[in-house]
């Protein structure tokens, strides 16, 4: 018995018409699909700005109704939001793409998209790897040194007295004997986070000490931010877990995009900004980004298999 077929939504559209850009019959069958409902026309118009924002050409002809509905029926000021939202749509894409064309092949140790990565090292530490993220590594017998290239990284530090285990990131140096800690590169600067232990930070004006559950965030202008959180979330995600506590709807995306395959964007500043708490499965981004929706009332749009829009529901 074959199972109930999905209904055709308008990224399917999006990418027939792009795929047969002179078909009038699949051109008129389009248009009853736009006429028949207006969820659909809201639908499309939506693509179709986010498509046209990305640079693209309208993939439908100039004096097609569907071309008339998305672009010449937006009122002047709406006009006016698509092209600021451009920037950050550009932005949006930026963020997504380079972790690609980042040089991780130059680096010791680096992984990709939605790989995470265990390595033993010399001394009998321990390192895990997020995704996007490089590292260059010098353990002999002078020191045991980590330079921390782009994305995080969770230490699990075996002691040795003679020789401290120190981990560069920005302006941010952490140094410690025998502990367990994580170093990010963040939009706000480099994070530092202890799960057990304590570690020395410097890169500010003076020299922290932290324990287990301290965070410490150091800005590119040495600004030092400290909070605390429970020293089992400190770099959850080598469990698989996104534990956010009243963080932004952006920061949360940021943190989800490294695990999914999709390109992920948001262009709605109102809902950047809303304050958001949860768990996610990392293991499951597409899910995640849905549960995401969810709490905040808003909708994930397929633009095509590989883009995934974040959006408030209008």
């Amino acid at each position: 018995m074959r199972g109930e077929e999905r209904p055709v939504r308008a990224s399917d559209w999006l990418v027939r018409l792009l795929d047969a850009p002179g078909d009038t019959g699949l051109q008129r069958r389009f248009d009853a699909w736009l006429a028949a409902d207006p969820d659909h026309r809201r639908d499309w118009e939506e693509i179709v700005q986010t498509y046209a924002l990305m640079g693209q050409v309208l993939p439908v002809p100039a004096r097609s109704p569907a071309r008339s509905a998305a672009v010449h029926g937006l009122r002047p000021r709406r006009r006016i939001r698509m092209a600021a939202a451009g920037l950050a749509l550009a932005a949006g894409i930026a963020l997504a793409v380079l972790p690609g064309w980042l040089p991780g092949h130059l680096a010791d140790q680096s992984t990709g998209t939605a790989e995470t990565r265990q390595i033993a090292l010399a001394d009998g530490s321990r390192m895990d790897l997020a995704p996007h993220s490089a590292v260059d590594i010098i353990i002999d017998a002078t020191g045991r040194r980590i330079h921390l290239i782009q994305g995080r990284a969770y230490f699990d530090v075996a002691p040795d007295p003679a020789r401290p285990f120190v981990v560069s990131a920005g302006r941010a140096t952490v140094t410690v004997h025998g502990t367990g800690f994580e170093v990010a590169e963040t939009r706000q600067g480099v994070s530092v986070a202890v799960r057990h232990g304590r570690v020395e930070v410097t890169g500010g004006p003076e020299p922290r000490l932290l324990g287990a559950g301290d965070r410490l965030i150091v800005a590119a202008d040495g600004h030092l931010a400290q909070d605390g959180l429970r020293p089992d979330e400190v770099a959850a995600w080598t469990e698989g877990q996104l534990i956010v506590r009243d963080r932004p709807v952006a920061r949360v995306v940021d943190a989800l995009r490294p695990y999914a395959p999709e390109m992920i964007l948001l262009t709605d500043d109102s809902l950047a900004r809303q304050p958001l708490t949860g768990i996610y499965d990392l293991r499951r981004p597409r899910a995640a980004l849905d549960a995401i929706a969810a709490a905040q009332g808003a909708r994930v749009i397929e633009i095509t298999p590989w883009i995934l829009l974040l959006s408030k529901k209008i």
